[in-house]
């Protein structure tokens, strides 16, 4: 019983720590980014092969497409699709990550010909 209560203290003292620095919202966001970069990845993977690329696989493709969807949806001037919060990142997210994933089939294609 006393290490419970000796690790719930501890854990209210490390967030204190934490909201006092300000880290703590820092972190919450970093937390916040990463969970909807993983579910970009996973709706790209469910549209693309029927799964997902796993965590980490999820977090990249969710950052590099929602950079590439950025730049698509700019230059195709769909430029209320970013004014959305929050979906509309997701929403450029799974456009440009399909995006990449059918550049990447059509160049391991192109290598597999040769």
């Amino acid at each position: 019983m006393n290490i419970k209560i000796g690790i719930v203290v501890a854990i209210i003292l490390m967030i204190g720590a934490l909201m006092l620095s300000g880290l703590f919202g820092k972190l919450i966001g970093l937390a916040i980014s990463l969970a909807v970069w993983g579910l970009t990845g996973y709706l790209v993977g469910k549209l693309m092969q029927g799964e997902g690329y796993g965590l980490i696989g999820n977090v990249i493709m969710g950052i590099v497409g929602g950079f590439v969807g950025s730049l698509l949806v700019t230059l195709l001037g769909w430029i209320g699709i970013i004014k959305l919060p929050f979906f509309g990142g997701i929403l450029a997210g799974v456009l440009g990550g399909v995006v990449v994933v059918l550049i990447g089939r059509l160049f391991a294609k192109e290598q597999v010909a040769r």
